[in-house]
This record gives structure tokens, C-alpha cells and sequence, in this order.
């Protein structure tokens, strides 16, 4: 979710440990001070009972190998999952793995519910990115025209009843991909890419809706926000204040602004529910990826310019209006100059390649989906951007070191449903804040979206 950036680690060297793995059983490791990070904690058996998988299919010979971990967790990192590293080593070969588990802290576990979260990111790597891709290629759809810009995922394992889950995928980074600094907007060239991979991800699943409405039935997953509509749930009482925050970056002379924000306040809840209902949004609804800011994609680059894009952490993938990532993405991660002068391209960028994959896949995209549909569902939902912003630019206006530790606030928060906002925004640089979350109000009423 908003809160995490877990694909961001920081992994000190010499944080190894090795563990043994024999066909029938694990022997747990010699512990020194030097492995302090990964070693202070026991890793779950089902990560090793996993690997000892990842380590079949991959070839490597049972009772030959062995498995070392890093720990990637450190201040600021999100409340939903852990990620580490992991590497499968026998003899000179030794390859490296991205592991993601749900957070060993219960405290962090309960209060956002990451099992269910789990669950779902679970099925979007096993089995509907999997058959968005090979609908793709049945099609005649190769690499370079259609969507497949995720991680590969080696092995993907949910078990609710036993709290088990994890996700074990490719290290970007040794494939030379990395992360955006998120303490700065989004240029042309970042922004391009996202818009041009979002519109090709839409355009699978309006192209399957109408190929394969059956199969596509069970990609209408529901909206989490949904189990969050209650007007004294944690979530909404953080919206709430953060949208209270948000009206005072405005300037005085901005009444029409602070108006407009009062009236999003006030209808909050409705708008909740509103981005919830599926139906509202048919039948132009697909499959979302609902996390859709910076820290949640990986770009690679040549001669410093971003040329491939990879999207992350599907955990609140559902099914809603395609406005939705968009406006996400472009009010959260972008500024207002860039807005000024490229949002409209933007949205073309984004509509162009959707309408250009759809037609590869065999649809007109004036029938599947028209422009003006396209611009009546933005003016429906495009101050889900705004939403979103009030909650996540104080966070993306303060350095990582100067974010809360998880675990500790975990704990603060165990007895109680009230999570204070201002814990993680306390140390926000406020001159930072209030020019981007002005900006960000000033364009949605500028654009007729509140």
C-alpha cells in the first residue's frame, strides 16, 4: 500500500547467513555477531520450504546447496510485508532471489490486515498475470508491443489457515533496474513510460472482458476500500485529517479552492464507496493496479534515460475504473509545472497506447472503449488523485530516515484503532508540502474534477 516503499532496501554486505538445506530437513545456522540483521530473527520454515522449491525448479542439486539471506527491512519501511534477499548457492553458482514475506511483528500483521493483502498479491503473480500474458501471446502479442512489465515471480504461496505467505521474485536491480528518488517529481520520460505501460495493461482487460468474459469473471476482485467505509474506521479518520491539512497549504485569497476541498470533505465517505462500486464504472471497469506511485515501479535506463519500466506490489490490485491508477499516478508523482505543461499529453500518451493495443488484440477501440468515454470517466473519478494526494505527499515530502520505525509504531498503535497521522508526517518538510499539495488542489478544481 501507500505506506510502503519495501522494494527499496537498503542491504549491508556482510548481513549472510547460511542455512543448509538436505532433502528432508533444515539445519539452522552457526549465528555470529557480524550476522546481526538477518540472523536476530528466525525466519518462518514455509521461507525455507519455499526456497528448497525456488531450488528444484531452478536445478540445483538437493542436498548440495545452500541458502543465505539479507535482511532488507529498515526505518520507514511498510506495515504489509518484509523483503529480503535471498541467495540458492552450490559450488561457483550462486543466484539471487527478492523475497517477500508478511511482517514478522503480529502487531503489524493485525492492524492492516496483511493476509488478506497477501492473498491477493498472491493470485495476481499466479494466476492473473500469468493469463493476461499468455492471452497476449495467443494473440501474436510479443514483448515489445503488450503489457508484461512485472517482476518475474519464481514462486508465489498463500495458506490462511496455517498465516502463510510468500512471494519469491527476480532482483531488478542486478538486471540494472532501480527506483526513482521519490523526494522529487516525475519527469517527462518516467511519466511517458508509466502512462504508455498503464494504458496497455487496461487494454488486456478490456480486450479479455469481450475474448473471454467467463475467465475474466474471476479478475473482478473487490475494492479493500470497501471493508473500510465506516466513518470511524483508521483509515478514513486519516483521510479525514490529512484532507483538514490539506485545505490550510492553501493561501489565504484561495477561497473557490478551500470551498471545493470543504465540499470532498464532506462527501468523503460517499466518494469511498463510490470508488468501490465497480458497477459505477462499466463497462469500462478492468483489472487495477491500485498502488500506482513512484516507489512502485523500477525503470532501467540508457545514456541516463529511462527505457523499460517494471510495476511492483499488486497486494491491492482490484477491479474499479482505469482512472483510478492514472490519477493516482499523475497527482501524487508529478508537479504542478510539469502538470501545466504536459497533462494533457498525458492523458493522450496514455489513450493512444490503449487504443493501439487493443487494436493488435483484435478490437476497435471506439467501440471497447471510446475517447469520450475516456474523458467522461476522468471527470468522474479524477479527484481520486487528490484522495490519494492528501495522504501521501506529506510522506513523499519527508526524507526516509525522518520516517517512523514500523515495528515500533506498530506497537504504539496495538491497543488502539486511532493511528495518529501525525506520526508519520511530523517530520515532513513543510515548505515542500504545502507548495506540492496547494498545487496538487488548484489542478483538480482547474480541471472541473471537484
Amino acid at each position: 500500500m501507500v505506506l510502503e516503499s519495501q522494494e527499496q532496501l537498503t542491504i549491508p554486505e556482510e548481513a549472510a547467513i547460511d542455512k543448509t538445506v538436505t532433502e528432508n530437513h533444515v539445519t539452522q545456522p552457526n549465528v555470529s555477531e557480524v550476522t546481526r540483521d538477518a540472523a536476530a530473527r528466525d525466519l518462518p520454515a514455509f521461507f525455507y520450504t519455499a526456497m528448497e522449491q525456488v531450488a528444484r525448479d531452478e536445478g540445483f542439486t538437493a542436498g548440495q546447496y545452500t541458502i543465505e539471506t539479507e535482511d532488507g527491512s529498515s526505518k520507514g519501511d511498510g506495515f504489509i510485508g518484509e523483503l529480503f534477499r535471498a541467495y540458492l548457492k552450490e559450488g561457483d553458482r550462486r543466484e539471487a532471489f527478492l523475497c517477500k514475506i508478511p511482517p514478522l511483528n503480529e502487531a503489524r500483521r493485525q492492524q492492516f490486515g496483511t493476509m488478506e493483502i497477501f492473498e491477493r498479491e498472491v493470485l495476481m503473480y499466479s494466476k492473473f498475470l500469468p493469463l493476461m500474458f499468455a492471452y497476449q501471446e495467443e494473440k501474436g502479442v510479443g514483448r515489445g508491443d503488450g503489457f508484461f512489465c512485472t517482476p518475474k515471480c519464481y514462486h508465489a504461496h498463500y495458506d490462511g489457515q496455517s498465516a502463510e505467505a510468500i512471494i519469491v521474485m527476480e532482483d531488478l536491480r542486478l538486471n540494472h533496474y532501480r527506483m526513482f528518488n521519490k523526494d522529487k517529481p516525475v519527469d517527462f520520460e518516467h511519466a511517458r513510460l508509466t502512462m504508455e505501460q498503464l494504458g496497455r495493461y487496461n487494454a488486456v482487460s478490456l480486450a479479455m472482458k469481450h475474448d473471454r468474459p467467463e475467465q475474466f469473471e474471476q479478475f473482478k476482485m473487490q475494492d479493500p476500500m470497501k471493508e473500510m467505509m465506516g466513518p470511524d474506521n483508521p483509515f478514513i479518520v486519516m483521510l479525514q485529517k490529512t484532507a483538514r491539512d490539506a485545505m490550510e497549504t492553501l493561501e489565504p485569497h484561495e477561497s473557490r479552492e478551500r470551498n471545493k476541498m470543504q465540499k470532498l470533505l464532506d462527501g468523503m465517505l460517499t466518494d469511498v464507496d463510490r470508488y468501490a462500486n465497480f458497477e459505477l464504472a462499466e463497462p469500462y471497469a478492468v483489472l487495477g493496479h491500485g498502488d500506482c506511485w513512484i516507489n512502485n515501479m523500477m525503470y532501467r535506463y540508457k545514456n541516463g534515460t529511462p527505457e523499460h519500466i517494471v510495476l511492483l506490489d499488486w497486494q491491492v490490485a482490484r477491479y474499479c475504473s482505469p482512472i483510478l491508477d492514472l490519477a493516482y499516478f499523475i497527482f501524487c508523482c508529478t508537479d504542478e509545472e510539469f502538470r501545466r505543461r504536459h497533462y494533457d499529453e498525458m492523458m493522450s500518451i496514455y489513450y493512444h497506447s490503449l487504443a493501439t493495443l487493443l487494436e493488435k488484440l483484435g478490437h476497435n477501440p471506439q467501440e471497447v472503449f471510446p475517447r469520450t468515454a475516456f474523458l467522461r470517466q476522468l471527470r468522474q473519478y479524477g479527484r481520486f488523485g487528490l484522495m490519494l494526494a492528501v495522504f501521501l505527499v506529506p510522506m513523499l515530502c519527508t526524507r526516509n530516515e525522518d520516517l517512523p520505525d514500523m515495528n515500533a509504531t506498530a506497537e504504539m498503535f496495538r491497543d488502539t484503532d486511532n493511528v495518529d497521522i501525525a506520526i508519520y508526517t511530523k517530520h515532513t518538510n513543510q515548505s515542500a508540502y504545502r507548495k506540492r499539495m496547494s498545487a496538487v488542489i488548484r489542478d483538480t478544481v482547474r480541471y472541473g474534477y471537484i
